[in-house]
């Protein structure tokens, strides 16, 4: 029988796609080498410097939306270009529905209200834009889709809020305006100005630029708990913490705020929290902290959540959990080498390698990326190091501030976004010893900000429910761990729910599989010649 998967990162492409069936069984390796190499990659840039809180210093795009298709050896070809810059202004987060081919953007603006954007994605790279909405704030920077696929949370920067918004599962389109909205201010005007106005840079990380930033709270991002899906964790880069609220995944209603902690080692130096990520196996998360250049990691109390969880499903009240805190600090480590100022550099995006054995950091300033390798296991006499960091080492991205990066589907490649000197530069990656290295690939776009990888399906289902069909995804971390799974041959299925087309597809999936195993397989034997 085929496992599914671990479910995916908050911000990793996901393991395995929604795949609906064709209408033909005459699968053959031609076919399932095309399927494969279906992978894209959303590309979004800057326009208008001037509606930041931070400034860009690279050119300002006239078109703000790039598609290019992902090749095996590493290279991308450019397919489409939409998003002209006064429609689609700074468009600077985006997110790949788990299991449609849609994309959603949304645009950074400090003066007027953000909008978030729904995109079908085809094959050919082309976009349609399938629905538009209001964020219900200021600088939107961050955007999470719940487990049931049935809302979509954004997050505003400048003035913190965060809002709910429904979506069609069928169709990945918005649903209605805004749902809820959470309102961390409670209604206060924002103390800061805005950098046009005489405020700070928030491109900077000098002291006066630190105290501008961490007057008015500022929500960087929302990621909702792996297991349950219940508990919402949001860093505030404005007060040093992370805040865990209860969400109500039935009603898309952003409930009550269990707990506030601090997102760091509590030096009496600022921290500023930007991203939470979780890891894909242990339970464990990590914080990547944008102003002191750290990685804090935590662990997860899951019977907590699981308490949560059970207490949601039974309509009990959620003031007892109040206080009580999911997370308890276990590491924090730097992300630039020990002696370099770190006033001169801010962290860009944190993940999680798909194996689960590394983390890695981008660095604004040191112009970097930082591997971490993730301990697999405990230490000596059961002291407790599943999921601690050591560090592998730092390289140069090629260019300047690396505000974002991404891997492709297989995660044997590494696509940094250097936003300043208006490139994107592709690196391979090392499964075993966690390493990069440039593989001569660069392409210039204006201020790129932000990649979104899209492994697009073209093929959509018949069936009434509309409900996908799981295409399972594999991660290995080295040649013999491929070679040490056998590839699965058949699926099992529950005969009294299934048709013949049902039938038809569990096969396809299966020789799909064969076919990309083959394809990771060639990869990990050139690399390991290499």
């Amino acid at each position: 029988s085929i496992v599914p998967p671990a479910p995916p990162s908050d911000e990793n492409p996901p393991a395995s796609r929604s795949f609906a069936g064709s209408q033909s069984n005459n699968i053959d390796e031609a076919e399932a080498d095309e399927f494969v190499e279906q992978q894209l990659f959303f590309v979004t840039s800057y326009s208008d410097f001037d509606k930041l809180a931070h400034g860009p210093r690279g050119h300002a795009a006239k078109y703000t939306l790039r598609v290019y298709r992902f090749l095996a050896d590493g290279a991308l070809v450019l397919l489409h270009i939409a998003g002209e810059g006064e429609r689609v202004i700074n468009p600077a987060f985006s997110r790949f529905h788990p299991r449609l081919n849609v994309v959603y953007t949304c645009t950074e603006d400090i003066e007027e209200n953000g909008q978030i954007l729904a995109y079908e994605i085809h094959s050919d790279g082309s976009l349609t834009e399938i629905g538009r909405v209001d964020a219900g704030g200021t600088s939107t920077c961050y955007l999470t889709i719940d487990r049931d696929h049935r809302h979509l949370i954004a997050v505003n920067y400048w003035d913190s809020s965060l809002v709910v918004i429904p979506l069609s599962k069928s169709t990945g389109e918005f649903n209605g305006p805004i749902q809820s909205i959470y309102d961390p201010r409670q209604g206060k005007a924002m103390l800061a100005a805005a950098k046009k106005d005489g405020g700070a840079n928030h491109s900077m990380n000098d002291e006066c630029t630190i105290a501008a930033r961490q007057v008015d709270p500022h929500s960087h991002a929302l990621v909702l708990d792996p297991f349950e899906g219940c508990v919402a964790y949001v860093p505030d880069l404005g007060k040093d913490l992370v805040r865990e609220f209860w969400y109500d995944k039935t009603k898309g209603v952003i409930g009550c705020e269990f707990n506030v902690l601090p997102s760091g080692m509590s030096t009496g130096k600022p921290d500023g929290p930007r991203y939470f990520e979780f890891h894909p196996k242990f339970n464990v998360a990590y914080v990547v902290n944008e102003l002191s250049s750290t990685v804090a990691v935590f662990s997860i109390d899951k019977e907590l959540l699981s308490e949560i969880a059970r207490a949601t499903k039974m309509g009990l009240p959620m003031d007892k959990f109040k206080g009580r805190s999911t997370l308890k600090l276990i590491q924090s480590i730097k992300t630039v080498p020990s002696a370099f100022p770190t006033t001169m550099n801010t962290c860009g995006r944190i993940c999680t390698h798909q194996s689960g054995r590394y983390v890695i950091v981008s660095n604004r300033g040191h112009e970097s990326i930082t591997i971490f390798r993730v301990k697999q296991g405990c230490g000596i006499k059961g002291k407790a190091t599943r999921g601690t960091l050591t560090q592998v080492g730092f390289f140069h991205t090629r260019g300047e501030t690396p505000r974002h990066f991404q891997f492709d589907h297989s995660g044997q490649f590494l696509i940094v976004a250097n936003q300043d000197s208006d490139t994107i530069a592709v690196f391979s990656f090392n499964l075993t010893s966690g390493e990069i290295r440039y593989t001569g690939n660069e392409y210039h776009i204006p201020s790129p900000n932000f990649i979104c990888c899209c492994p697009v399906v073209d093929r959509y289902s018949d069936d009434e429910d509309d409900q996908p069909y799981e295409r399972v995804g594999y991660t290995f971390t080295s040649e013999d761990e491929v070679r040490r799974n056998k590839v699965p041959s058949s699926v099992v299925v529950d005969s009294a729910k299934r048709n013949s087309l049902d039938y038809l597809n569990e096969l396809e999936l299966a020789q799909k599989e064969i076919a990309k195993l083959k394809t990771q397989l060639s990869v990990l034997s050139q690399l390991s010649r290499g």
